[in-house]
Parts: C-alpha cells; structure tokens; sequence
C-alpha cells in the first residue's frame, strides 16, 4: 500500500502524521519506509534522529525530491517486496513532486487544521486537483481515495465544530471521506517528533488512543 500524506499549506500536521502512521504500523509488525518528498528534510532529520538514538524499532526514510526521477524510484521501492506500506511526506505545495506522490497513490491523506484560517481553501484546491488525478488513474483501471483528517482539534470551541462540519460539507461535494478519528491539539505529537518517536512510544495514553484508533480506521479501509 502507498499512501500520502499531503495538504498544499505547511504546518496542518502531515509530516507529523506520515511520522506516528509510520511507528504505528511498525509496532504492528508492518514493514514501513518513509518517503520524504519535502524539500526541507524534516522527515529524514527525525528518522536520523531515531536511528542515532538507537530507537527501536528502526524505521527506513528515503528523501527523495527530484521530480524526474520520483515516480520511478518510488515504484521501485515497493516493488521489491521488501516494504508494506510505503508513506510518502509530501512538500507543502502544487507542485510537480506533490501531483506525481498523490498519482502513485493508492490513498491520500489529508490533515487539516481545526483552527481556521484558510486551509479550508487550500484543501478545495487540492481536491480539485484531486479529481482529475482520480479521473486518469479510474480511466487507466486504477484507483485511489482520499480522506480528510481533523487536526489540532479542541473540544467544546465552536470554531473547530464548525471547521469539522465544513470538513463534511468538502466530502459530500467532492467524494472523499473523513476520518472519523479526531487528533486532538495536544503538546506530546510535537514532543515525540522532537525525539525521533511516535506519540505510542512516549506515555500519553490519550494520544495513544487516538493514534490507534486511526490506525484501525486505515486498516478497515484497505480491507485489511
């Protein structure tokens, strides 16, 4: 299975995601790499980071940013046999590499922040484009789908309700789903990325919950 994690505006939480989805899925006993499609690297660096710390299970990333050639090397790397599920980080934007990521696909994720701003237009553009990568693939006898995910969710704060029903009204028009998940804002995501981990590796039982849960969800999903 190839899975993205991508959202065209920085800082919605899908390089923190790609991160727990990828200890998640280890800790289950999955063989899991990471594709780090950003230019920044800040997936690599926290993959450095768990490998020099010695972090066990040790989790494989690949940074890998040159459009001409990502297709290819992507392809090759699952077809090896050798990986489960590949998780591809995608850069924070339309671009070349992003299109080619969400093409290859077999599932899209898209985080979302709850907090407003415009990442509700953002993400319309990014369906948009969505639907005519759905299109092609469909046409040529493939497939991939696309799911919403609340992040940075607060409970009891009307604007995050109202962000999550916008959310609604986004999978109804374009014909994806939501996770039912909902990652909550919470400090220890940002604490384990800092350390090279996943929220299930440190002692947050709420985030371990929500971590699972989500899990479960992509597992059911996949028909796993």
């Amino acid at each position: 299975m190839i899975v993205s994690s991508v959202n065209y505006k920085g800082g919605t939480g899908k390089s923190t995601m790609a991160q727990n989805l990828a200890v998640a899925f280890t800790l289950n006993g999955y063989k899991v790499c990471i594709v780090d499609a950003d230019g920044t690297g800040a997936t690599m660096d926290w993959s450095e980071d768990r490998h020099e710390r010695e972090i066990t299970p040790p989790i494989t990333c690949s940074h890998l940013t040159n459009p001409k050639s990502f297709t290819s090397q992507v392809k090759a790397l699952y077809k090896d046999g050798e990986y489960d599920l590949l998780i591809i980080d995608c850069p924070p934007a339309l671009s070349p590499i992003a299109v080619k990521a969400m093409s290859i696909s077999d599932y899209l994720f898209i985080p979302i922040n709850t907090t407003g701003g415009n990442d509700i237009k953002v993400t319309q553009k990014l369906l948009k484009e969505f639907q005519k990568i759905r299109e092609i693939k469909e046409d040529n006898g493939g497939k991939v789908e696309a799911f919403l995910l609340a992040n940075g969710y607060k409970t009891n704060v009307v604007l995050h309700e109202s962000v999550i029903k916008i959310m609604d009204q986004l999978c109804a028009h374009y014909d994806v789903g939501r996770f039912e998940t909902i990652i909550h804002n919470r400090v220890v995501y940002g604490e384990a990325s800092m350390q090279g981990k996943g929220v299930l590796e440190l002692d947050n039982r709420k985030a371990k919950v929500e971590m699972g849960r989500l899990m479960k969800e992509i597992l059911t999903i996949a028909g796993a």
